[in-house]
This record gives structure tokens, sequence and C-alpha cells, in this order.
């Protein structure tokens, strides 16, 4: 697989890993030491070779400030390599441990109501917080320059699905952050800026660049452009911060791809993953059903062809579930088969990895009723037997590593659409940006005609139909 847009170059393979990738997240610090060579026993068994490790083991890594403590990593590394499995290597940026807040109590984000949140989850910090970004990089450089040439490391994970947790902050420093990007956008000249967002409606008019907030919570409906230059803003703080980890590797593993895992599918919109994409040297998804959607396989469908898309071509299958998740309000298992239609359908709209969340069930903490790969009810389940299957599936299937189909019609899908569509004070408060997509997608879904997703200025010259489902907004150039 060789992705279009990467800049190790078209004859470098990407991802050193034979045939379709197959693992999952493998979380060995939440288990004794003993258990780690069944997990790399069963692993063999099952047909993994590839595991993401070390998404959320910063705390371990890092047990105070600037102090690093890589024993465990080297042997979990150590391990896997011995036994043929490769390491998708993560940087653990997603969850800061206690330390660094009680050290930056500002790093901490603050909600559109003024609160300031507290830690004790993941993405507990303001995305533009400056004392966030140095710790960051440190550990990055430090596990960059620890593991540069370890044979198990195939691909660099930077952090964890940005913006799951924290898409926005609202705190003072996040508005000098607004501040500066709207500068670069509008130019120095406020007047530019007036125009754009309408402000002479409402008294809005702005004066003074330290007068522009963020779209805190107000008494009535905020701007539109105000709301929409915010979320255009939270994308590029966060995309900030990836190119900033991305570089680091780069400059110290040029030869190592890097990733991080997207969230293309039907609840998250707060990227504009058009502007991420080209920064990835592979494009990678997380997907997850909706146990209230009756038709989830049509979901699976849209959002593979959505990922292979943005990604040019082939792309990987971060993260999905064996069976029931724990974080919707119902949480479906699945039925009979299904696991196995599930991953063979994303490897049908192009996906070149199959990966889970994750490889062990947790024992304990926020996501132990999760499903996994070898579940609590261990080797003797239907889901540890379906996942063997798969694995043999897979293998047989190594041939269509890197091939997409080509398609003749495209469909016309646009971030900064879809958030312009929904904000507050529409004709059409029920009016939803997926579901116009879905509804023109579902037919040609099922007539078996291939579909591409297009940004709106994309070179449409190939298709013999296009279709613009909504398309709410456009730029000069579109």
């Amino acid at each position: 697989m060789t992705a279009p847009q990467s800049p190790l170059g078209p004859a470098t393979p990407v991802l050193a890993v034979p045939g379709i990738a197959y693992g999952g997240d493998y979380n060995p610090e939440q288990w004794p030491e003993e258990v780690w060579a069944e997990d790399v026993r069963l692993m063999r068994e099952a047909g993994v070779n590839m595991v993401s490790v070390g998404i959320f083991s910063w705390a371990l890594l890092e047990p105070s400030e600037g102090v690093h403590d890589f024993s465990r990593m080297d042997r979990i590394l150590d391990l896997l390599h011995a036994h043929g499995i490769a390491a998708d290597l993560a940087t653990p940026t997603a969850a800061p441990p206690a330390w660094f807040f009680v050290a930056h109590p500002d790093a901490l984000p603050v909600d559109k109501d003024g609160r300031r949140l507290s830690y004790g989850s993941r993405q507990t910090f303001c995305p533009s917080s400056p004392a966030y970004r140095r710790a960051a990089l440190r550990i990055t450089t430090a596990l960059a320059e620890r593991y540069a040439d370890h044979p198990a490391v195939v691909m660099w994970h930077v952090h964890n699905e940005y913006g799951c947790h924290n898409a926005a902050c609202y705190c003072d420093t996040s508005a000098v952050a607004f501040r500066t990007w709207l500068r670069a956008k509008y130019g120095e000249d406020l007047t530019a800026l007036n125009h754009a967002w309408g402000t002479t409606f409402w008294s809005q008019w702005y004066y003074s660049w330290e007068q522009i907030l963020p779209p805190r919570t107000t008494g009535a409906v905020p701007n539109p452009t105000h709301l929409l230059d915010w979320r255009r803003f939270c994308s590029d703080e966060l995309l900030s911060l990836y190119r900033a980890e991305r570089d680091v590797l780069r400059a110290v593993t040029p030869s190592v791809p890097a990733t991080t895992n997207f969230m293309v599918n039907f609840s998250f919109d707060a990227l504009d993953y058009w502007r991420w994409a080209p920064e990835l040297d592979i494009v990678s998804n997380d997907h997850y059903l909706q146990s209230a959607d009756p038709e989830s396989q049509i979901d699976i469908a849209l959002s593979g062809d959505l990922t292979r898309s943005l990604a040019g071509g082939p792309w990987l299958l971060m993260e999905h579930s064996t069976g029931a998740v724990n974080w919707q309000p119902v949480n479906r298992a699945k039925t009979a088969g299904e696991l196995r239609r599930n991953a063979l359908a994303h490897v049908a709209h192009g996906a070149d990895g199959i990966a889970y969340f994750q490889w062990r069930a947790a024992k304990a903490g926020a996501e132990q009723w999760h499903s996994a790969m070898l579940p609590h009810a261990g080797t003797d389940s239907q889901i540890w037997r379906d996942v063997v299957r798969l694995g043999a599936d897979l293998r047989a299937l190594a041939e269509v590593r890197g091939s997409v189909s080509t398609a003749q019609v495209a469909v016309v899908w646009d971030w900064n659409a879809r958030w312009a569509l929904e904000q507050p004070s529409q004709p059409n408060g029920d009016l939803r940006y997926l579901d116009l997509v879905r509804a023109w997608y579902e037919p040609l879904w099922r007539s078996g005609v291939a579909v591409d997703f297009v940004r709106p200025d994309a070179d449409l010259s190939a298709y013999r139909l296009v279709l613009a489902p909504s398309l709410y907004l456009i730029d000069d150039e579109g």
C-alpha cells in the first residue's frame, strides 16, 4: 500500500506489514506481565500481525515531568518483535497524566459556559495551551529517539481521536489563539472581518481585535459566521498539534510513516478531514456502529467510501468493535456472522487493515464493558472463534491489498457546509447533513454503484454523475 500524498515517495512501502494488517489496540500495562506471553501466543493463533501500543501510557512512560521510564515499553516491543508482530507505536498525548495538570492547571479546558473542567478522564486539555504543547512534544521526542531503530515499530500512531472530547476550548488562551487565526485569515484591517461576519446586525461591530471572544454562551442566537469561523479555527488548532508531533517523528524517523485515527462516522463532525488527510502518511479511521441504526451496513459503506476518498486510495481501519460498545444509551451485541461481515465490508471499501479496540477486554476502568478480540469469557467464546476465523479470511485475501475500485459517480461532501447547515436559527432545525447525504447514497449502494466523495473544488471530469445532496455554502473557488 502506498499513499499518494506520502512524503516518503511513491516507491517506498508505507506500511511494512505483509498482506492485510490485522490486530487491535494492545494495552498490556493493564495486566500482570505473566499474562503477556499468553497474549502473544493467542495473537499468533488469531493471525494478528500488527497491534497499536502505548496509546494511553503517558503516566507510565513519564512518571514525573522530564523523567522517563521506558523499561516496560522496551519489554513489550521486544516481545512483539520476537513473535513476528509489528507495532503501531503511539504518542500517548491524548491523556496527559495528573502531575501535568497539577503543575499546569491553566491547561485544563473551559466549556462555553465558562466552567473549567477537571482532569480524571482523557483529552482534558486545552488545544491552545502552550504548556500542553511543550509537554506533548517532549514525550514525542523522547519516544522517537528511544525507538527510532526498533525493528518492531512500523508506524507511528500520533495521539488518538483528535477532538473526540475537547474539540473546542473557550478559555482566554484559546481566545488569543482565535484572534491570531482570524488575523491570518482576514488581515490586520478589522473591516474585512466585520463585513464578512455582518456585524452591523445587532450592534456587533468590532473596533479592536481584543473585543473578539470565542462564541461563549450568550443570551440569544450567536453570529453564524462567527460560529463557522470558530469551527474552522478549532479544527485547525488541533491540526497544528498533529503537525507538530508528526514533524518531530519525521525528523527523527523519516522512513517510518505516521497516522492518526479519524472518526468518519455518524456522530462526529468536529474536524475538516479534507484539510487533515494530506498531512497523514497513511489515512486511518475508527468506525463504530450506532445501535439505534437498523441498517448500519449502509453507514459502514458510506464511511468506508468517504475514508477511501480522503485517502485517495487504500486506508486502515484502526478501531471498531467485535461486539457491543459501552458508550451508547443501549449497547447492542453483534448478531451471528456480523463481526465477519462488517470487517470484510470495510475491506471491500478499501481498507488494507482491520483492527479493533481492543485486544484483551479490560478488567477495570471506563471501558471495562467494551467488547474485545479476547473477551472476558476467554477463548471458549463465540467472539474468539469469530476473531480466529476472520484472521484466516484476511490471510486468504492478502492479494487484494492495495486495490480499490474506480467510481464513475461522485457525491460532494464538505464539513464547512455541514457546520453551517446545522447551526441554530435555520429554516428547519431538524435538517441534518448526513441524513441528506445518506438519502442520496443509499440507492446507489443498493444498486451496487461505486461512489467517491469529493470536496466542492474537486476536478469532476472523471465522473459520469455528480450529486450534491446539500451544499449550503461554497467559497469563491468552489
